[in-house]
């Protein structure tokens, strides 16, 4: 499995409104395929939900507000 490395920015107004499937598990430093993957299989069981989405034109776009809220609603798991 090829690890991605993210990308942290300070300013988050450079950044675009809208992230392609590349850009975004760029961003939120998780592969291209989990991003494919959750968006078909959803949530199943004790697994994490997919980040929101829109279709554009065919294209699954994901708004950069959107992302950010999906990790700041992520539950913390601790390992025991």
């Amino acid at each position: 499995m090829r690890k991605v490395k993210p990308i942290i920015h300070q300013d988050t107004t450079e950044l675009p409104l809208l992230f392609d499937e590349r850009h975004a598990s760029q961003f939120l430093g998780v592969s291209m395929s989990y991003l494919r993957k959750s968006r078909s299989e959803g949530s199943p069981g004790n697994r994490t939900p997919a980040p929101p989405f829109v279709k554009v034109g065919g294209r699954c776009l994901y708004r950069r507000t959107d992302l950010e809220a999906w990790v700041n609603n992520l539950e913390a798991r601790r390992v025991s």
